[in-house]
This record gives C-alpha cells, sequence and structure tokens, in this order.
C-alpha cells in the first residue's frame, strides 16, 4: 500500500511540473523574432501595437536584448507572475517596462502589455 501511494504521489509530482508555465531565456536566444500581427483574446489577431518592438528583437543572451527599431541593445529579466510570466526591459535611457509573455511554441510569442500599455500587442514569429 504505502510503495504505491508513493508511486501515485510521485507521478503527480512529475504531471505538475510538466505544466509549468515558466518560461526561460534559453527559449528566447537564437535567431531573431519578427512581429506577424497583434494578439488579443488568445490568438493573433489585427494589427501589432507594439513600438518600439515593430521592426523585431533579437535575444543575444540571458540578459541583453537587441531592439531593431531602436539600434541598440536594451537588458531584459524573466519574472514569474500570478497570471502566468512577464518580460521586463530596461532601456539604457533609464524606462523601465514590462509585458506579459506567451510563448506558444518553439516559434511563436506574444507580448501583452498592461497598466499605462494596456493597448500593446504584439505577436512574434521566430525566423531562422
Amino acid at each position: 500500500m504505502k510503495i504505491s501511494r508513493r508511486l501515485l504521489l510521485l507521478m503527480i509530482v512529475i504531471i505538475m511540473g510538466g505544466c509549468s508555465n515558466v518560461i526561460t531565456e534559453d527559449q528566447l536566444i537564437g535567431d531573431r523574432w519578427v512581429t506577424k500581427s497583434g494578439y488579443k483574446d488568445g490568438e493573433p489577431s489585427g494589427d501589432p501595437v507594439c513600438p518600439p518592438f515593430d521592426k523585431g528583437l533579437e535575444f543575444k543572451d540571458e540578459e541583453t536584448v537587441y531592439v531593431e527599431d531602436v539600434g541598440r541593445d536594451f537588458k531584459y529579466s524573466l519574472t514569474e507572475a500570478s497570471y502566468g510570466m512577464d518580460i521586463n526591459f530596461f532601456n539604457p535611457n533609464g524606462e523601465w517596462d514590462f509585458f506579459e509573455i506567451i510563448i506558444e511554441n518553439e516559434d511563436n510569442l506574444a507580448l501583452i502589455g498592461s497598466g499605462d500599455s494596456e493597448s500593446f500587442n504584439c505577436y512574434f514569429e521566430r525566423e531562422k
């Protein structure tokens, strides 16, 4: 009996771990992310509203992202939130922006704004 309970508990832990929404820097780094559309109601839709990321992004490493629209590197970090994950961008001019980040698969991601940036919504595809 004890073995079957432990096995059941182990299976639950494994399943719960597999359902994690945690996004890692490794999922972002490499290639270029190009804006394709907006993102509303959980799916790509409409025109993108994502200045200054309209031309695309390239995540260079665990803390640096190149923003094509402004032609320079920004610092970024990922943080867990109650609803999923946030990505925080720190512009060298001192501005700090954060967005909800959703990765649908290895080649698609969405950034969604909140607060002052609530209308911000952008859907990207990985360009290889």
